[in-house]
């Protein structure tokens, strides 16, 4: 397909979450793109621009009223049939990133699996129903908990796997199936529907579809939120276990080797992904790495003081050194390098950054 040029028109679904909100901002503003991010209410978008102006540049912002160039689109139901119908219509391309968080509450997988893959394969629906030239590339959100299995010891993952112990735990545990795993299930069978529906009706179609897989996502929101609490939750995850340092259940598994990525760079990712006609028909892993939770431990009690003066940071125990017995998780990330050739934040640069963010609000 046909590259995706300056200026274009681009929907963005889930514009107000921790990644949505970086990919309107800091990628396709700033190149000048014009953005329809979609929202389940009016307060939330007023919410999402107040938030962007905070972070805009004087570039991209209106010298008259002080508002920025993104269309907010009301669809309170991602899910429902035909959601992205209107939506769809006249845009270049997709960033399709909404989707449903586990409800550790639930007691049905299906409250998360179904929404995951309905969404997903909602806006491909409309697309094919828009039968619009205008459009080139739809790129998806996944995760690599499609990908990863967990195993003893450590393993290399790539593209070529797919994470079936997750769906089949779901179905042999049904309502006893813990949280994660039944998001991890959600992001095999969403991904697997939209290239099952791709692939079925892509000689009919002028685009394609890009499947972008990070790991564990981390640094500053573009959101301010009220309290630590509020936090987008994979951020929450890590503030919780390198700064709160709690031993609550959902915390970063002290001695599991885990791979991360900054929000900020995942962004980027889908805005290359969507950008360079190589990105066409794959999924990508982007991943700056593995980390080893000391790590974070320590850089934190480095950047801490300047950010925090006076505060204890928690340290590292032998309880946070590494399992032999536990999973470490690496993933091969040559097809990234070679077509979205991103240059990653290292733990140092996204460390720093975060606390810094979280003390100007006062977190």
């Amino acid at each position: 397909m046909s590259p995706i040029t300056s200026p274009s028109t681009i929907l963005v679904t889930g514009g107000t979450g921790y990644i949505g909100a970086w990919v309107v901002i800091t990628t396709l503003l700033a190149r000048r793109h014009t953005v329809k991010a979609v929202v389940r209410s009016a307060a939330k978008g007023e919410a999402l621009k107040a938030d962007l102006l905070q972070h805009i540049t004087s570039e991209t912002a209106s010298e008259k009223n002080g508002d920025i160039a993104v269309d907010i689109v009301v669809i309170p139901d991602v899910v429902e049939d035909g959601a992205f119908d209107e939506a769809i219509l006249g845009v270049d391309a997709v960033v399709h990133v909404a989707s449903p968080a586990p409800n550790p509450g639930s007691t049905d997988p299906q409250e998360t699996i179904q929404p995951a893959v309905d969404g997903t394969v909602g806006v491909l629906k409309s697309a094919l129903r828009a039968s619009s030239y205008a459009l080139k590339r739809i790129v998806i959100t996944s995760s690599a908990a499609a990908i990863w299995t967990p195993s003893p010891g450590a393993r290399t993952f790539s593209e070529e796997d797919w994470n079936t112990q997750f769906v089949s735990e779901v179905e042999k545990l049904g309502s006893k199936t813990h949280p994660m795993v039944v998001y991890g299930a959600s992001k095999v069978l969403a991904e697997k529907a939209t290239w099952e529906l791709y692939n079925a009706h892509k000689s009919e179609v002028q685009w394609d579809i890009s499947i972008i897989n990070p790991p564990l996502v981390f640094g500053p929101a573009i959101q301010t939120p009220k309290s630590a609490s509020d936090l987008p939750t994979t951020l929450k995850l890590w503030w919780d276990s390198v700064v709160e340092f709690s031993s609550e259940p959902g915390v970063l598994p002290l001695s599991t080797p885990n791979a991360w990525v900054d929000v900020r760079d995942i962004a980027e990712a889908h805005v290359r992904a969507m950008e360079r006609e190589e990105a066409g028909e794959e999924r990508i892993i982007v991943s700056e790495g593995t980390f080893f939770f000391n790590e974070w431990l320590d850089l934190a009690n480095k950047a801490g003081a300047e950010f925090y003066p006076g505060r204890a940071f928690p340290k590292g125990t032998a309880e946070t050194s590494k399992d032999e017995l536990a999973s470490e998780i690496y993933y091969n990330t040559a097809k990234e390098k070679r077509i979205l050739g991103i240059k990653y934040r290292t733990k140092e640069e996204t460390t720093r950054d975060t606390l810094q963010w979280a003390a100007e609000r006062k977190l």
